[in-house]
């Protein structure tokens, strides 16, 4: 997401540095007054934002802001249609290769070698001592590899690595000569120091090893046509080295230490500061205006390599080593590895882990640690202080097991179904399971059926099996889980006959329990979710006493809630409940409309999708009408808006700052003073109290800062073996002295931990409250060809890690994410690492749930699915599932994961028949990026992240790319050679492709029908991205060769996606760092968790831990509802899916849209069977 455009009244704070430089000011320097004091001297007015093109800057004729076709509520896959006028826009030039490399080839002067122009130009010397300067004019730079043939370079890349050439015409007065291939030796850049106050300008000259030996320099002017492109953002480039020299210089002499940091704020306000009285005061604005921010981070580390060796160069080793900043992003050496036991490559668990993963495959890999004395008595001491729940039930009688004497809250087992019955419940036994012959139930109510035997109206009880730790090992032999079954509404009862036995169960019990079982929990069957049991549990809510909640018990007056109005049924928009009453017997609320500001103010067509503005208008509608709550809050029109509500719209968090007036002439939109009293607001996440986090395999930190941000989370410990990883993470926190990084494996980490050896980076026992983690997914992901090898078997055990760390450190809630192939579906269901971890969340004590959720559903611009775990312990509000803001494309379809032993899945794709917004597409998540053609420069000055991976860029693979046809969008090879999709046949040469084109490519390869290549008909491979559609998955290399995940080639360029590109695609904010080369980039953004998705998860556990620490979260909470058959006003019966955001602790199920007692779906099998099967099915689900 691209930084917010900043108003004249949004100045942000500027942070002196360390012991203030600018505390030494007289005055505090106004930020925008960066921009708007140069602007009030120019004629004409420059848009200070984001999108500022920059055509001046790389030689280009840049494209718009992207303007979405048709309107939010268009649906379909198709195309928009272009309704604009048709327009070619021709750059200036855009080789690759100086004009010097083609024959035929006219010089504007006589060629010569470099010594006969040096001879014959070079001037006497007036001193012996004194150099000599020579004019270069019409030059081009490149460089000369087998990958890379004569192909042009920007100037910053001299001395990385690769010998740089220059062609061009040496002048001297009216003597020139035009010289070829010229080796660059040194790149000499003047102007630098305090007592200069010029920028670079024309004071940037280049030596080759000849006109070094005799002292002459070519000073750099007009640039051939061709490199114009390249020269003219290095010239950026180089005034920005000298303002970093000249700043690192100055706070050397200050003794404060420059970190990455102080190029966030303090830089340009010391820039400014520092050219303030300056003649070239307006110069340097100006340059400034072209990096439209004042963060200059992203700026600096694009350019570090080239900014540390003129640093280097200007001031010397001694000064330039001074400052922290190099290795905080260039050498990577700020945080240093964990001392490790390089041989030992196990995975280092606690014994209950151990226990519980050790059949697995990767089984052998776990290494068990005994906890030292500290860490055994600190856990303890943790334990120890944890809630348990109290249960008033009656006592068990010494002869319960008599039949004749079950009375209600007894305790029974009946034999399982047997499959002539028609059950739907398959019987699995676990492993190490005792009971699969056997049903438990809570009795509620005993009657008399026809023939006289007493029945039993019962809760049934579940076992692990048929939860969702499946087939898997639970530890505690003697635990069940009571559930919301019940047997109310089944035709068949359970007779006295049929009671095998009755049995003790001690409520909120322990595995130490002298009873038979023990019951902690309870089980949702259909939300597939354990929660700790509470008294209400144990009567069914058929017998509750009390009345049923009424309509107003669910939406008060002031609620805000998102309702389905108007034409378009697909998306609904938030409004303010302002009266509610019966009418012929049915509730009728009216609704206060809250419309979208870009809809209705013809000034504010580029607001957040999610601001609205306050009106007078209402609507009055049924309650079949509400799909859920949302968060809208006021805040001053000058206010900058905080995050979430600055996110548009993740999380269902919207804002407004105007109001709409209607009048005689029609309506106005003015800025609103004041906080309407009749709404009841959402909430600001800075009021909320904070959990301290652990965030495990963090990466580059996309999932821990998303879930900062929704509000009650602070990380203060950070875990990751990769070092650019982690230096990435640290850039980018807002308070680095905060957070305490650990370089190294998680079985290190452990290992201290265990042995108690705590420091700043490895906390104590019971200082961590919340740990998250997305353990590495290749040995899960269908992305590896093979998942039994070692390497992955280690990926696999990492999953034991998390669940090790949980047990050792107890937190108070926490998180898992992974990819969907963790969780089995029909095959190694015994192997499923996914319910075995369930069961050793579960078998800790833990409150859990499995979220399966759509990237795309939640705001991002990609199809990113992924499973993700999350767990609270008991007295702690469990989190809900987060609302679905955005729609799917009708192209998704529904998907499930893993199996339940009634043939349910565990998990499926949830597809909302109504949201707030239309799914974010490619080209709406890209919007307002310059065109940058082929990406060759390698400088895109406004956003330096704009660059692709070097290795998708060679010459091979950009002739290969240009082959691919632009249109129709979404264009591969295999289209291109085979035909298109949809089209019969499809065959080699009935593409577009010619046989010569053909020849580009790799040649087929034996036995393509039956496998997957790069070449072959299946192959994706060389893919364009669609613009009208979401992205795919981003994942950790940009390759357009790879079969599988190979369409990322841009829609309308020829080139890859950028890093910036996929930064937006996973809701990276523009101006945070990702360090490293563009392949570590691509890499750390490919791995990271959604941002959209991190930061809709971080909210509801927000409202999770402010639930549970007893806050009045009435007005922010939206009640998870279930899919409805409700009669709208009309009188028409429609089927609507309310997406879930926060359940109600007791839900109310609606009598008359439903049958009471169903709480799990019919799976497709059991639909097919009759009510007249049911005879003696005692467990039925429908």
């Amino acid at each position: 997401m691209a930084d917010e455009p900043m108003t004249d009244d949004e100045v942000p704070d500027i942070k002196d540095i360390d012991t203030g430089f600018l505390a030494e000011q007289e005055t505090r320097l106004d930020i925008k007054d960066i921009y708007t004091s140069v602007l009030a001297e120019q004629e004409t007015r420059l848009d200070i934002t984001p999108n500022l093109p920059c055509n001046a800057l790389s030689g280009g004729d840049y494209d718009d802001l992207y303007t979405f076709y048709g309107s939010e509520d268009s649906s379909g896959d198709e195309e928009p249609p272009n309704t604009e006028p048709i327009s070619i826009k021709i750059p200036d030039c855009l080789l690759v290769s100086p004009r010097s490399c083609y024959d035929p080839f006219e010089p504007p002067s006589p060629i010569m070698s470099e010594r006969d122009a040096l001879k014959g130009v070079t001037p006497r010397r007036i001193l012996e001592d004194s150099s000599l300067e020579l004019q270069l004019d019409d030059f081009a730079v490149y460089c000369n590899t087998d990958a890379y043939p004569d192909e042009m370079r920007p100037l910053h890349l001299h001395g990385t690595g690769t010998d740089l050439y220059f062609d061009g015409v040496v002048t001297n007065g009216t003597q020139s000569a035009y010289v070829r291939r010229v080796k660059i030796h040194a790149l000499p850049i003047g102007n630098y120091g305090p007592e200069s106050t010029d920028l670079t300008k024309d004071k940037i000259w280049i030596q080759s090893e000849d006109s070094a030996e005799s002292d002459i320099y070519y000073r750099l002017k007009t640039p051939a046509i061709e490199y114009k492109r390249f020269f003219e953002p290095f010239l950026w480039v180089a005034d920005l080295a000298k303002h970093c020299v000249d700043f690192l210089e100055a706070m050397y002499l200050k003794k404060n230490r420059v970190t990455i940091h102080h190029f966030r704020l303090d830089f340009a306000a010391w820039l400014h500061a520092t050219y303030e009285a300056s003649d070239s005061r307006e110069e340097v604005l100006m340059w400034m205006l072209k990096y439209p921010r004042c963060d200059y981070g992203s700026a600096v580390n694009t350019n570090i390599a080239f900014l540390h060796k003129e640093a280097v160069g200007t001031l010397g080793d001694t000064i330039t080593n001074f400052h922290t900043l190099w290795n905080e992003v260039h050498f990577f050496q700020k945080y240093t590895p964990a001392p490790t036991e390089s041989r030992n490559i196990c995975t280092v668990v606690t014994r209950y882990t151990y226990d519980c993963f050790n059949h697995l495959p990767f089984g052998r890999l776990l290494e068990v640690m005994d906890l030292g004395v500290t860490t055994k008595r600190l856990r303890s001491d943790l334990l120890a202080q944890r809630p348990s729940a109290t249960f008033h039930m009656l006592p068990n009688r010494p002869d319960s097991a008599d039949v004749s004497k079950i009375c209600p809250g007894d305790t029974i087992s009946t034999a399982r179904d047997a499959v002539e019955s028609g059950t739907v419940w398959e019987k699995e036994a676990a492993r190490d399971d005792h009971h699969d012959e056997l049903w438990f139930a809570l009795v509620q109510d005993v009657s008399f059926d026809e023939d006289g035997y007493r029945v039993f109206e019962v809760i049934w009880y579940y076992r692990p099996v048929d939860t969702l730790c499946g087939l898997m090992k639970y530890p505690w032999s003697n635990e069940l889980f009571l559930s919301d079954h019940c047997s109310c509404d089944e035709d068949s009862k359970i007779r006295e006959d049929e009671v095998h036995g009755v049995h003790q169960v001690e409520f909120g019990g322990t595995p130490e329990t002298t009873k038979d079982f023990f019951c902690r929990q309870m089980y949702l069957a259909e939300d597939r979710t354990w929660v700790s049991l509470s008294q209400a549990h144990l009567r069914c809510r058929h017998v509750q006493d009390g009345p049923v909640s009424s309509y107003e018990d669910e939406y008060s007056l002031g609620d805000t809630v998102l309702v389905r109005w108007g034409r378009n049924r697909k998306l609904c928009q938030p409004c303010e409940v302002v009266y509610a009453a019966e009418e012929f017997g049915r509730l009728r609320y009216t609704f206060r409309k809250l419309l979208s500001r870009r809809d209705v103010d013809s000034t504010a067509s580029n607001a957040p999708p999610n601001e609205v503005v306050y009106t007078d208008e209402t609507v009055k509608l049924g309650r079949s009408h509400i799909v859920g709550r949302c968060h809208v809050r006021w805040f001053a029109a000058t206010e900058q808006i905080p995050t979430p509500y600055d996110r548009d719209g993740v999380g269902a968090y919207f804002f407004f700052t105007h109001q709409k007036e209607c009048g005689e002439e029609g309506y106005t939109i003015s800025p609103l003073d004041e906080a309407p009293w009749s709404m009841n607001q959402g909430p600001r996440q800075d009021s909320v109290p904070k959990l301290r986090g652990l965030d495990l395999f963090c990466g580059g930190g996309n999932f821990g800062r998303g879930l900062e941000e929704g509000g009650s989370i602070m990380m203060k410990w950070a875990n990751d073996m990769d070092s650019k990883a982690i230096h990435t993470y640290m850039a980018n926190a807002i308070d680095p002295e905060q957070v305490s990084p650990f370089l190294g494996s998680i079985d290190d980490f452990q290992r201290l931990a265990m042995q108690g050896q705590f420091a700043d980076n490895v906390p104590r026992i019971g200082e961590v409250d919340f740990i998250s983690g997305g353990s590495p997914c290749p040995g899960f992901s269908t992305m590896t060809n093979d998942r039994t090898t070692d390497p992955q078997r280690k990926n696999q055990s990492l999953v034991a890690a998390f669940a090790s760390c949980v047990d050792l450190y107890r937190p108070k809630y926490g998180i898992l994410e992974n990819v969907m192939g963790i969780i089995q579906s029909c095959r190694d269901r015994d192997q499923d690492v996914f319910s075995q971890l369930m069961c050793a969340l579960v078998g800790m004590g833990y409150q859990a749930r499995l979220f399966f959720l759509d990237a795309l559903s939640c705001g991002s611009a990609q199809m990113r699915s992924r499973v993700f775990i999350v767990f609270a312990a008991p007295g702690w509000t469990l989190p809900e599932k987060p609302l679905q803001t955005h729609s799917h494309p009708p192209s998704v379809k529904n998907a499930s994961l893993g199996r339940l032993p009634t043939g349910e899945p565990m998990a499926k794709r949830e597809i909302a028949k109504c949201t707030p917004f239309r799914y974010k597409s490619a080209a709406q998540a890209t919007a307002g990026l310059p065109t940058i053609y082929d990406a060759k420069p390698d400088i895109c000055v406004p956003f330096p992240d704009h660059r692709v991976v070097s290795g998708t860029n060679t010459n091979l693979m950009r002739n290969r790319v240009r082959l691919i046809p632009k249109f129709p969008y979404g264009m591969n090879f295999s289209q291109a050679w085979y035909g298109y999709y949809g089209t019969y046949p499809r065959a080699a040469g009935l593409g577009r492709l010619t046989k010569s084109e053909r020849s580009t490519f790799p040649p087929s390869r034996h036995g393509e029908n039956t496998k997957v290549t790069l070449t072959s008909i299946q192959s994706n491979a060389y893919g364009r991205r669609l613009p009208h559609q979401p992205m795919g998955t981003i994942v950790t290399a940009a390759s357009p060769t790879d079969a599988k995940q190979g369409r990322t080639i841009h829609w309308n360029e020829d080139r890859c996606m950028t890093v910036l590109e996929a930064k937006r695609a996973q809701g990276f904010l523009d101006s945070e760092i990702i360090l490293g080369t563009t392949t570590t980039q691509y890499k750390i953004v490919g791995n990271s968790v959604a941002r959209e998705v991190s930061l809709a998860l971080g909210t509801v556990i927000t409202d999770a831990v402010m639930r549970s620490y007893g806050r009045d979260c009435k007005h922010s909470a939206v009640e998870q509802e279930d899919e409805e058959v409700e009669q709208d006003d009309e009188g028409e019966e429609e089927i609507f899916a309310t997406s879930p955001l926060w359940a109600r602790a007791a839900r109310r199920r609606d009598e008359e849209s439903e049958t009471p007692g169903t709480s799990v779906p019919t799976s497709p099998g059991a639909a097919a069977l009759t009510r007249e099967k049911n005879g003696n099915n005692k467990r039925w689900r429908e």
